[in-house]
């Protein structure tokens, strides 16, 4: 028997596999969505994935649409002895290790290095396609950008001093009906921020052209880091991005935004990695103006060049792509730095709160955890008290950690990159999301064979649990997704 047709039937296999479970997880939604509107029921994604409701069953109906809007069920309180999350839970955790144990499979057989890049990127794009036209279940992210944008186009608001909670009825207005941080002001940066104005507005303010189009853009994104990363020739890497399930799932099915971010962090380390020092500076300052993130990023670069001792031309050049990008991000912050009346201590108070949201965190399992040892032993303590100096001392471990980097002998940039948001996203900071892991994730094609690249890869894997019950999970979800499969990824490393 030929051995590489075994190799290519085996891929087939894999790959008809992963479609079916795909294709199931993005068709559920919308045969409720369809049932729930023949019917005259009610169906929310975010509540239950499989199940339609009863308006009686919905204590009140009257503060949310009853009808194609209701996408996540913001506010809905539902009274029905069927256990509807517990039944979407065992749902998406026997999706979720199908995607796993297949991806596994599928990585496995192309490190035989006989399945063509054609193949993969071929069903690739199925899958994207199938995850873009999934109606969002485990994040309200995606109506919180439309919110955000038609705050802008509709109201001519400033969302980072004004928060959607001050719209009057605006829990019944299509285009903020699914928002789940209306007392917020966005946290955001100022690009993005723009970005969704401009989506919505183009949009001509209708709740589906504007979920249609962030879709579009995202599927636009991953589409664009497919293309760069086959630039880089390497199958196993074509691999491991353009099928991950924590990408698909977090960048195309609920289209979180930091997939943009994390393709603008990419492009900065792949032209730096093929010396188009200007437009990899652009990039990296053009992504801190989606997320903040890209702020550490930008000194260990300049340490870099100044250890390397480039030459001046490309110092230069860094310098110009950075400036150009603050330049770019100031355009876009023009609306919101002029000053008006609704610049108050209130406002500043409620964006330092945002800012210092604690949960689903290593912060967070620690700050829990004393807790209930202080409950159990019957101690008194400051509650507040420990989390700030929990946080104080993180934050102040992680500065140090940066400043070690920075300084030792020997530095490989991307290395030393990514390590650096490993270490923030993954065991520094204080809020804590899975998709926050897009940031870095989609760099592996960027990295050596090493620790570093197989713990990316386990991460990738772990995490696409977040859809399941371990996201609401505290302590279990840290611990089970982010530290286990990290020590354990070490520890094979290690024995290696």
């Amino acid at each position: 028997m030929n051995p590489a047709l075994t190799i290519t039937s085996r891929f087939k296999f894999v790959t008809w596999f992963t479609f079916i479970v795909y294709f199931i997880t993005a068709l559920c939604g919308h045969i409720n969505f369809f049932i729930a509107n023949f019917w005259g029921k009610t169906y929310f994604p975010l509540r239950s994935y499989l199940l339609t409701f009863d308006n009686s069953q919905i204590k009140n109906p009257k503060q949310i649409a009853e009808n194609l809007y209701n996408l996540s069920g913001f506010k809905a309180v539902i009274t029905t002895p069927v256990p509807y999350k517990i039944i979407d839970d065992i749902f998406f955790t026997l999706m979720v290790t199908a995607l796993v144990i297949l991806f596994f499979v599928g990585y496995k057989i192309v490190q035989s290095e006989k399945i063509n890049h054609t193949e993969i990127i071929k069903w690739s794009i199925v899958f994207s396609l199938l995850m873009t036209i999934a109606i969002p279940s485990h994040s309200s992210d995606l109506f919180g950008y439309m919110a955000r944008g038609a705050q802008q186009s509709l109201y001519h608001q400033n969302p980072y001093l004004i928060t959607v909670s001050e719209i009057k009825g605006y829990s019944s207005k299509p285009l903020f009906v699914n928002f789940m941080w209306p007392l917020h002001p966005a946290t955001y940066g100022p690009v993005f921020i723009y970005l969704t104005k401009l989506i919505v507005s183009l949009s001509n303010n209708d709740f589906f052209l504007s979920f249609i189009n962030f879709k579009l853009l995202n599927l636009t994104l991953f589409l664009i880091l497919i293309f760069f990363v086959l630039k880089t020739n390497n199958t196993k890497d074509i691999y491991l991005i353009s099928w991950n399930p924590l990408i698909l799932i977090h960048g195309l099915w609920n289209c979180h935004n930091d997939l943009l971010s994390g393709l603008l962090i990419f492009l900065g380390l792949y032209l730096i990695k093929n010396k188009s020092y200007f437009w990899s500076a652009f990039c990296l300052a053009l992504a801190a103006g989606v997320k903040f993130v890209s702020l550490i990023i930008l000194p260990v670069i300049f340490v870099y060049f100044f250890k390397k001792k480039h030459p001046r031309g490309a110092f230069l050049n860094l310098v110009l792509g950075i400036c150009s990008g603050i330049i770019l991000i100031f355009i876009f912050s023009i609306d919101y730095l002029i000053p008006n009346q609704h610049i108050t201590s209130v406002n500043i108070n409620r964006i330092i709160e945002n800012i210092g949201l604690v949960h689903r965190s290593f912060i967070s399992t620690i700050f829990a955890t004393t807790k209930y040892f202080c409950y159990w032993q019957k101690i008194d303590c400051n509650h507040a008290l420990v989390l700030t100096i929990l946080k104080f001392f993180f934050y102040l471990t992680f500065s140090f950690f940066c400043i070690a980097m920075l300084l030792k002998r020997k530095q490989n940039l991307i290395y030393d990159v990514v390590l650096i948001l490993l270490v923030f996203f993954s065991f520094t900071i204080a809020k804590f999301h899975s998709w926050y892991l897009l940031n870095f994730i989609i760099l592996i094609p960027l990295l050596e064979e090493g620790i570093l690249k197989n713990i990316l890869i386990t991460l990738s894997m772990t995490h696409s649990y977040a859809i399941t019950f371990i996201n609401q999970a505290n302590i279990l979800n840290f611990i089970s997704m982010t530290l286990l499969p990290t020590l354990i990824t070490i520890f094979k490393g290690k024995k290696k």
